[in-house]
């Protein structure tokens, strides 16, 4: 089921429809800037018919959170709560932003990267020469196959193993900040 309400079939069962599913996070920058790219493949590439959804894979999100953040950043498309991952991990997504381009047999064409406009997580580069993503939805329009199938996407890491429980005893600098510090702040602060 979708957020706002509607049937979900992924991939669409008509014969010769190309499918593309975004992962997408609400908290992550990465996911965030490449929102409006997008939006706008989405808008362009759905005149063409291939058929858009974006998929929250992120076990804590309510719906209501998903809601208003494909709300707020202009999702028009069919955007999906994948609270247990189940999705997300059928297709091999493994961060977010991250693309998957599927056939009307739910083959996946494509997966990877938007385009590279990030060569590390928060790292843009100045200028965007390569559209992976685009692409790959050209080369299965036109019947031919996708130039490259995987591409190694940058962004935030989709949590499939359960987090550890938080340890007994004194909080510590050395024990408990230090590794949230150098997990998520250290490789772009």
């Amino acid at each position: 089921e979708t957020l706002d309400g509607g049937s979900f079939a992924w991939p669409p069962a008509a014969p010769g429809t190309v499918a593309s599913l975004h992962a997408t996070g609400h908290d992550c920058p990465v996911a965030h800037a490449n929102a409006p790219e997008i939006g706008r493949i989405a808008k362009e590439y759905g005149r063409k018919g291939v058929a858009f959804a974006v998929a929250y894979p992120v076990p804590d999100l309510s719906p209501k959170e998903a809601r208003a953040h494909a709300r707020e950043y202009g999702f028009e498309c069919p955007a999906v709560l994948d609270s247990d991952l189940a999705l997300t991990k059928r297709l091999g997504a493994t961060v977010t932003p991250e693309a998957v381009v599927l056939s009307d047999r739910g083959a996946v064409l494509y997966r990877g990267r938007i385009d590279d406009g990030y060569s590390a997580r928060l790292k843009r580069n100045p200028v965007v020469t390569s559209h992976e993503l685009t692409d790959a939805l050209n080369a299965v329009l036109a019947g031919k196959p996708v130039p490259t199938a995987v591409t190694k996407s940058v962004g935030c890491e989709i949590e499939y193993a359960a987090k550890p429980a938080p340890k007994a005893g004194a909080v510590t600098f050395y024990k408990d900040v230090a590794p949230i510090l150098n997990t998520h702040c250290v490789v772009c602060h």
